[in-house]
């Protein structure tokens, strides 16, 4: 009796168990609605950085190099001393021009005492108009001689102000290329001097996005040097032409550099490699959906044309089947995709679950229960944290 009661009740599980492989479980599924948002195209390029200003620093005065008391990476002000030059030369000369004006100003005063009397003398017809003629033309030909003097002289003080090299701006030294005791020459300049203050990078544009560009346009940098932060350039300048042989716009953006309390030294460096983001055209209505609910399809991509990006789609009908959609994507903004065709606000995207899926299946939407279940497993959380 009791091996019939066992075999009995394996043979209940039996049919039960083949009463549960007849039942198709639904494919587990979650959706999101599709919106439409703003949304601004982006182009990433790879940027230089260098100083916003950089001036050479070239001596007018080919002598010995007599001072020279800055290296490579030394911060000098705007007017200070850099270099002095070997003068003797312009200094002898510039005595020399000194001398003879003195000599000529005592000449003149004595032309002038002359031109004084032989004036009175000719009021009293005592000498003729010749006499006096020749008189007023000592007069002329001293002064001119002093002029040319002056210019002499003024030309000399010049040689002593080359003698003495000044920085033109605030700035580093850099490409230091001579040392005490060379001799300084205009086709070599004494260093680079490097704005630190304010930098800039310079983006090599694609043609397609020139029509974007405009100045004051904002640039996002990222450095590598500092994961996670980000800075700010502007467009200060956009080159009228654009590169034959690369087809792109050259553009520069300027910065402000940071100085670290911690060292008194500059945040950023010239020749830092940058990451620049540039902010194109803005949609306001522009359908986004995230990249996860896309799929690649081998049909799509070979039907595709060129500069057209195809992808694959389900949406989620009200009677719970799905219905495959050919999407066309445009550009990639962050977590999200612009959609171009194929979609239309309202539909019921599938964004999990839709790798398995076939044109009219019927599944499950769990976005909701999954939602649900998570708000309900938080409660009694909550109350023991209160």
């Amino acid at each position: 009796m009791m091996v019939a009661l066992i075999l009995a009740g394996c043979d209940k599980k039996v049919e039960s168990s083949g009463a549960m492989s007849e039942t198709v479980e639904k494919t587990p599924v979650e959706t999101t609605t599709v919106t439409t948002s703003s949304f601004t195209r982006t182009r990433a390029y790879v940027a230089n950085v260098s100083a916003a200003k950089t001036v050479k620093v070239i001596p007018l005065a080919s002598e010995r190099i007599l001072k020279y008391p800055w290296e490579n990476g030394d911060f000098v002000k705007q007017g200070e001393v850099i270099a002095e030059i070997r003068n003797a030369v312009s200094k002898k000369g510039l005595e020399a021009v000194n001398a003879q004006v003195r000599s000529v100003d005592a000449q003149l005063k004595a032309a002038e005492r002359e031109l004084k009397r032989v004036q009175s003398l000719y009021e009293s017809n005592i000498v003729s108009a010749q006499n006096l003629d020749q008189a007023r033309d000592g007069v002329t030909t001293l002064m001119a001689t002093k002029q040319q003097l002056i210019a002499s002289q003024e030309q000399a003080k010049l040689g002593l102000d080359y003698a003495t090299v000044v920085a033109p701006i605030d700035g580093v030294i850099s490409q230091k290329n001579s040392e005490v005791g060379d001799i300084a020459s205009s086709a070599m300049p004494l260093c680079v001097l490097l704005d630190m203050a304010n930098l800039k990078v310079t983006l090599n544009v694609n043609e397609e996005d020139t029509p974007y560009l405009h100045m004051g346009q904002e640039v996002k940098l990222r450095f590598d040097a500092f994961p996670g932060e980000e800075t700010i350039a502007k467009v200060t300048r956009i080159m009228p032409f654009v590169n034959p042989s690369s087809r792109t716009n050259t553009v520069e953006a300027e910065f402000e550099n940071v100085k670290l309390e911690s060292n008194g030294l500059y945040k950023f460096k010239p020749g830092m490699y940058a990451r620049a983001t540039l902010s194109l055209e803005t949609t306001n209505n522009a359908i986004t959906v995230p990249p996860k609910a896309l799929m690649l399809d081998p049909e799509l991509l070979a039907k595709q044309l060129s500069g057209q990006t195809l992808r694959r789609a389900f949406v989620l009908q009200d009677d719970m089947t799905v219905k495959s959609c050919e999407v066309e994507i445009g550009e990639y903004a962050g977590d999200v995709v612009e959609v171009i065709s194929g979609l239309k606000p309202g539909d019921k995207l599938i964004v999990r679950g839709q790798h398995s899926l076939v044109d009219g299946d019927e599944v499950r939407d769990v976005t909701k229960t999954k939602n649900d279940t998570v708000a309900t497993t938080a409660r009694p959380t909550a109350v023991e944290d209160t």
